[in-house]
């Protein structure tokens, strides 16, 4: 448990390090730990959750073996190796979230992601004092690393890799953070971390983060209501007085940061028009590869690898380009697969646990659904680590609310 939490500490400020060490060796230690940890952890829950799990791996398995056929054509193996680890091995982790769970660690996995939030916000605080001139002349590029959103307004990447980074790290860390032991015994605490991330998404002016914080607010608060109770149907008689001036007062913040603009979806619109590959053709059924777009295709053309260096900005492009419709199906049966045994376990837990793990997961991914429509969210790292690790954490059910008090310190 240990490695893993390091590991956790280790993803998080890869981005910064990477900044500034280019070694093969550094940039190979996190992939060979997650790799090395995934493996350990299905060793563990393979025998207890085998109903569930060789479905997955079945899929998983179809999934890769399709999108590696491209290589009998010619394709490259290190643009798949690069799709696989940045896409696929973070998948795996799933079963190292499932392990925490099984356990008892669950508290201790949201510690750890407490501490990521805040270093994340203090990271994001230091750059902000030294501008983006500084940051430069210190070895951030211009355009990846740092940025300008709208008059002048800075994207910065705290301790990850880019703007769009921090934002989806910070808005997976700061809702697992709302778990933590503190924050669900002290409203005030769940407040202020709340508090804090909606203000500094605001601040990183990535919409499409703060899109998915906003889904999964109202996915937990349908399912807080959807069970008869006087205390239900007055949060929900409140939430409906609310709404209009809501609405109205956070349009006008929105604007004033000018995020409601659809010129750049537009202009995303057209270019997948032009680029997509018609699904009537043998690499619409199976494929371009997998890494042949999106974030691997962007760091193989870095490395000096004929690439198509398209980022896409979709993930379900993303992965029909490198899969074709066949990979979407897959996909496709593979997230209603874990959906299904998450409402299963929803069912099942007792209406008394407090962490509610399987709503929790289920929000994650109807946020991440909707986020996708305008970016690689599941090729975001670190973020998408620990997207994956809350739904493994989610399908194991949890203690019993009378055990959480002798094993929530663990």
């Amino acid at each position: 448990m240990a490695t893993i939490h390091t590991l956790l500490i280790y993803l998080s400020v890869y981005g910064l390090v990477s900044i500034y060490v280019d070694n093969i060796i550094i940039r190979s230690l996190k992939d060979v730990g997650m790799m090395g940890i995934a493996i350990f952890a299905l060793s563990k829950v393979y025998r207890s959750h085998t109903a569930f799990i060789k479905p997955i791996l079945f899929l998983l398995g179809s999934i890769i073996a399709l999108g590696s056929l491209n290589l009998l054509l010619g394709a490259s193996v290190i643009t798949l190796v690069y799709g696989i680890k940045i896409t696929f091995l973070p998948m795996m982790m799933m079963f190292t979230g499932m392990l925490i769970s099984q356990c008892h660690r669950a508290y201790s996995f949201t510690r750890t992601n407490f501490v990521i939030f805040i270093l994340l916000i203090v990271g994001w605080l230091i750059q902000y004092s030294l501008g983006i001139e500084n940051l430069v002349s210190l070895g951030f590029v211009y355009g990846v690393n740092v940025k300008n959103y709208f008059e002048g307004v800075p994207r910065l990447s705290s301790i990850t890799y880019s703007p769009d980074g921090y934002a989806y790290a910070l808005v997976i860390t700061g809702l697992i953070a709302e778990r933590t032991k503190m924050a669900m015994n002290q409203r005030l605490i769940r407040g202020i971390i709340q508090l804090l991330t909606i203000s500094f998404l605001l601040l990183s002016t990535i919409r499409s983060a703060l899109v998915l914080w906003i889904v999964y607010q109202v996915v937990m608060f349908f399912f807080q209501v959807r069970k008869y109770s006087k205390k239900s149907t007055l949060l929900l008689a409140c939430t409906f007085i609310m709404m209009p001036a809501v609405v109205f007062y956070g349009g006008r913040m929105l604007e004033s940061y000018n995020l409601l603009s659809v010129y750049s979806l537009l202009d995303r619109f057209q270019t997948w028009g032009n680029i997509l590959t018609s699904p009537f053709t043998m690499n619409g059924a199976i494929g371009n590869g997998i890494g042949s777009v999106g974030a691997a295709s962007r760091r193989t053309h870095i490395i000096g690898v004929d690439s198509y260096n398209f980022a896409v900005d979709n993930q379900y492009f993303s992965l029909y380009e490198q899969t074709g419709w066949i990979g979407m199906i897959y996909f496709m049966m593979l997230f209603m697969w874990i959906i299904a045994s998450l409402v299963r376990q929803m069912n099942t837990l007792s209406a008394t646990n407090p962490l509610r793990l399987p709503q929790m997961a289920l929000a994650f991914i109807a946020g991440v659904t909707v986020a996708s429509l305008t970016t690689n969210v599941l090729e975001m790292l670190p973020s998408n680590i620990f997207f994956w690790m809350v739904i493994g954490m989610a399908l194991v059910q949890p203690l019993d609310s009378s055990d959480l008090s002798q094993k929530a310190v663990g």
